[in-house]
C-alpha cells in the first residue's frame, strides 16, 4: 500500500525556487579539487588557540572566510542579473558587500537557507561569532511560522530573537558545505544556483588520497594528502569561466601557503 504525502511548506518553497533555477538559468560546473593539508594542520593549530580563548572555530567557517577572500578577487561572481529572455536583454548588479547563503540542517531533519551577511570585511573571529548567533538564533525560531511568513508577510507571531523572513535565501552568493551533513567519498557535481544570484559553491568532504607534493627538501614527493573537493557552478549567461580563475588563483594561493589564516 502506498504512502502519499502532501509537500510542506518548506519542501514547497525549496520546489519552487529549484524549479526557477533550473527552468531559468544555464549552469556550468567546474570541479576545483585543491590539496589542503598544509592549509589544515595549520587550521587545526589555530582552532586549539580559539579553544584555549574560549571560542570556538569550525572548518566550516575557515572555509566560508576563504571563500570570501576569494570573492574579493572575482567580483563578478559576487551579483545578480536581470535578464528578459524575450529580447535577450540583461543587467548584472555586481553587490559591493557579500553576504553568503547557507543551507542550514534544522534539528527535525529539514533545510532552510539562512543568510550570512556583510561578511566582507569581517574578520575570521567576528564571522565566527556571527555564524555562533545564528546557531542561537535556530533554537530559538518556529520555521514552519518562519517560511509561512515569509509567504504571508505578517510576522507577528515569530520570536523577536528569532529569524525572520530577511534572513532567508537574501545573499549574494550560496555555499552549500555537504561535507558537514556526510562525511563521504565523493563530489557534488551540479547544484542550483537560485536567481537572481549567478555563483553557487557545494563544498564536499576532506578526503585522503595518494598526491604529489613539494617536500621540505624542495622534491617532488608521493603522499597521503588531504582535498576538498568544490563544485563551482556558474550561469553562463553572467560569464564566461575566465570571470572565476581569479577566485580559484586566490583559493589556491591560500591553500598553498595558509600561514596568512594566522592574520584573518
Amino acid at each position: 500500500m502506498s504512502n502519499i504525502r502532501e509537500m510542506d511548506v518548506q519542501r514547497r518553497m525549496v520546489a519552487y525556487k529549484t524549479t526557477q533555477a533550473w527552468n531559468e538559468i544555464p549552469h556550468v560546473s567546474f570541479i576545483y579539487e585543491p590539496d589542503i593539508t598544509d592549509f589544515y594542520h595549520l587550521f587545526l593549530e589555530l582552532r586549539e588557540k580559539f579553544r584555549q580563548e574560549k571560542e570556538s572555530l569550525s572548518i566550516n567557517t575557515i572555509m566560508l572566510k576563504a571563500v570570501v577572500e576569494g570573492l574579493k578577487k572575482a567580483p563578478a561572481l559576487n551579483a545578480r542579473l536581470t535578464y528578459e529572455a524575450g529580447n535577450s536583454s540583461g543587467k548584472m548588479e555586481i553587490l559591493d558587500e557579500i553576504s553568503v547563503d547557507i543551507p542550514w540542517l534544522l534539528p527535525d531533519g529539514k533545510m532552510i537557507t539562512l543568510t550570512a551577511f556583510d561578511l566582507k570585511e569581517k574578520t575570521l573571529r567576528e564571522i565566527s561569532s556571527q555564524i555562533a548567533d545564528m546557531h542561537g538564533k535556530v533554537e530559538k525560531t518556529d520555521f514552519d511560522l518562519l517560511l509561512k511568513a515569509a509567504v504571508t508577510g505578517k510576522t507577528d507571531a515569530l520570536a523577536e530573537d528569532g529569524f525572520f523572513p530577511k534572513d532567508v535565501a537574501e545573499g549574494s552568493v550560496t555555499v552549500s558545505n555537504l561535507g558537514s551533513i556526510c562525511q563521504v567519498s565523493g563530489s557534488v557535481a551540479l547544484l542550483e544556483i537560485l536567481p537572481p544570484q549567478v555563483f553557487a559553491i557545494g563544498i564536499s568532504a576532506i578526503q585522503e588520497k595518494p598526491g604529489v607534493f613539494v617536500g621540505s627538501m624542495g622534491e617532488k614527493e608521493i603522499g597521503i594528502r588531504k582535498y576538498i573537493p568544490m563544485c563551482l557552478a556558474f550561469d553562463h549567461r553572467a560569464f564566461d569561466f575566465g570571470d572565476i580563475v581569479p577566485f580559484i588563483r586566490r583559493l589556491d594561493g591560500i591553500f598553498q601557503k595558509p600561514e596568512e589564516i594566522f592574520a584573518w
